[in-house]
């Protein structure tokens, strides 16, 4: 029998060395990932229709803290950055004495949750999730 030649040992390391650095680095990336803070999430309301008098409320994720506003025509966006993902929200649009109808959508990191719609006077779509 021959020995190996000790010369060409140290190349087969590298892929050893290699596969080892890959290994540790994906650790730390899977913890770094798992234990980092909930990242701010976008969330997006969406109304419309042919009402020319709505009223809309809607969450703002502060705490408890929701919204009212009165709209004069439609279409209506609105985006609000949630700090983190939230697990329920409110949109509801009421028609205004004018009726017509309208249709409402919220979105949470770009997946629609919940979408309604309502038509004739003092009628509410309810989009909360």
């Amino acid at each position: 029998m021959t020995e190996p030649d000790p010369h060409e040992r140290p190349g087969r390391r590298w892929p050893v060395i290699t596969a080892s650095v890959v290994l540790v680095l994906g650790a730390l990336a899977l913890v770094l990932l798992t234990d980092s803070p909930d990242q701010p999430v976008r969330v997006v309301y969406q109304v419309s229709g042919t009402a020319t008098r709505a009223t809309v409320t809607y969450s703002t994720f502060q705490g408890d803290e929701t919204r009212q506003e009165e709209l004069t025509g439609l279409p209506w966006r609105l985006e609000i950055i949630a700090p983190e993902e939230p697990d329920h929200g409110v949109l509801t649009v009421t028609i205004g004495p004018d009726g017509g109808n309208v249709a409402c959508e919220v979105s949470v990191a770009d997946v629609v949750r919940r979408s309604a719609t309502a038509t004739d006077a003092h009628t509410r779509a309810l989009c909360g999730f």
